[in-house]
């Protein structure tokens, strides 16, 4: 299960050794600073939030996407499980635009965040 990690200033999704495997991608980081919205979803699977092609990781639709999802000049890193609800977190900056991944615990360090970025991130 993707778990995000707050390290300082630093943040770190942290990855299963099978969602790892899964990937074909190593574990992305970035910084706090470069966050520009965190937004809360129940429906990973719709095309608003699933755009590109997926390449490298694993796909089963409707059941599991890992990887990454590459559009036209940015690229998306995807861990979701089921349809269950997600978190969305863009970035200003970085080597992905957006993470989206699945809420599988307690939406601690997303709230972290979001609040720090003050209300009109929100």
């Amino acid at each position: 299960m993707a778990i995000l990690v707050t390290e300082g200033e630093g943040l770190r999704l942290q990855l299963s050794p099978l969602e790892q495997l899964a990937a074909c991608w190593p574990a992305p980081k970035a910084l706090v600073g470069q966050v520009e919205s965190v937004e809360f979803v129940e429906n990973l699977w719709t095309t608003q939030v699933l755009q590109g092609v997926r390449a490298p990781g694993t796909s089963f639709p409707y059941v599991v996407l890992i990887g990454v999802m590459r559009r036209l000049k940015t690229k998306d890193f995807c861990v979701i499980k089921r349809k269950k609800p997600g978190v969305i977190i863009t970035f200003s900056a970085g080597a992905f635009q957006r993470w989206i991944y699945t809420l599988e615990g307690s939406r601690h360090a997303e709230e972290q965040i979001l609040a720090g970025l003050g209300p009109i991130a929100q």
